[in-house]
């Protein structure tokens, strides 16, 4: 897939991308795909031998969507069980090569779609300054974004080799200067996603008719040393556990909207967290967090409720081992506003 881009089809490229983001990015699977870790394991996989087995299934049940969830297909848990089995070897080996590397790969996983994603993944968290993440999803966009602007794609179909990669890079970073204009910082990020969206459109736009829209978390993620709120106290919060994480960042949203009114319907709350805030993407966690930051759990006191009754009831809910996962759906009509304890005067 060889692609020469002139500026006129940048511009063209870019057009298209900034008219149809939205449409696409309001089915982006945000909670599956979160950025920081994968900015923690570029970090980690620049000296290999530190790469610990954790790590790698954790990196692979990421690239294959399945970030914190131990349902992955059998494919992907045995491309991560090959992974961790290979990875002394891989290191003895010491390749530098980046045809090498996928090579080695793509051996131990196979060449279909799946062990090629997977090789490709680890090549990019080894030589993230070299090679773009890529995957047949990506592939296929870059592909079809050409058709969508009248570029000549004959015999342009993804072929699942090292070229690929290379010559998805050049696309990719040919066209970020121009998404800067409207993304700035995040311009990376958001062309990385929109790509992965659009390659897997048909798919995402299914689930989305069953689900609803996609939400991206406000604050995906809390570094406890560094919050700073200025009409709010998080530094108050005593516990670290998920729903001690998710009030946090409730704070955070709220201190970033000083006209959000003081008293909330739950549903609001609930609004202002979605999936993957804070870095909890796993649905179960999720909706167990939920409940347990709206009860008095453990000490908690993070809310005043119109209906104290209410907050004993989610209180037990927390505490109950059979509990109701959507309790909070069922009252997201009431009324509650922060402990002033959590404010600043």
């Amino acid at each position: 897939m060889t692609i020469n881009l002139s500026e006129n089809k940048k511009k063209a490229l870019i057009t298209f991308i900034n008219q149809h983001f939205d449409e696409h990015m309001s089915r982006f699977p945000y909670a599956k795909y979160p950025a920081e870790p994968l900015d923690f394991w570029r970090k980690q996989f620049a000296n290999p031998s530190s790469v610990r087995p954790d790590m790698l299934r954790s990196a692979l049940s990421w690239q294959c969507g399945y970030w914190q969830r131990k349902d992955a297909p059998h494919v992907h848990k045995k491309i991560a069980i090959i992974a961790i089995k290979s990875w002394p070897e891989f290191i003895e080996q010491a390749l530098t090569d980046p045809s090498e590397i996928l090579g080695y790969w793509i051996d131990k996983f196979s060449c279909d779609t799946q062990g090629f994603d997977a090789a490709s993944f680890l090549l990019h968290l080894l030589q993230p300054d070299v090679f773009e993440l890529v995957d047949n999803h990506r592939l296929t966009a870059i592909r079809d974004l050409l058709k969508e602007t009248g570029h000549d794609t004959t015999a342009q179909e993804t072929s699942l080799v090292m070229s690929d990669l290379t010559h998805y890079t050049e696309f990719f970073r040919a066209l970020l200067p121009k998404m800067q204009a409207n993304h700035e910082d995040r311009a990376h990020v958001q062309l990385d996603r929109f790509l992965k969206a659009f390659g897997n459109r048909e798919v995402l736009a299914k689930v989305a008719g069953k689900t609803g829209p996609t939400i991206e978390p406000q604050v995906p993620y809390v570094e406890w040393e560094a919050l700073a709120c200025k009409h709010f106290q998080p530094e108050s919060i005593v516990a670290r556990s998920n729903a001690d994480i998710l009030f946090a960042c409730l704070l955070i949203a709220l201190d970033k909207n000083p006209e959000q009114a003081s008293t909330l319907a739950i549903a609001e709350v609930v609004q202002l967290l979605p999936l993957g805030s804070g870095g909890i993407c796993n649905l179960g966690s999720y909706h167990y967090a939920i409940i347990a930051m709206f009860g008095g759990q453990k000490g908690r006191d993070f809310f005043v409720f119109e209906d104290e009754a209410l907050s004993k009831a989610f209180t037990e809910q927390a505490n109950n081992s059979t509990r109701d996962m959507r309790f909070y759906k069922k009252h997201e009509h009431a009324k509650i506003s922060i402990n002033p304890k959590y404010t600043r005067v």
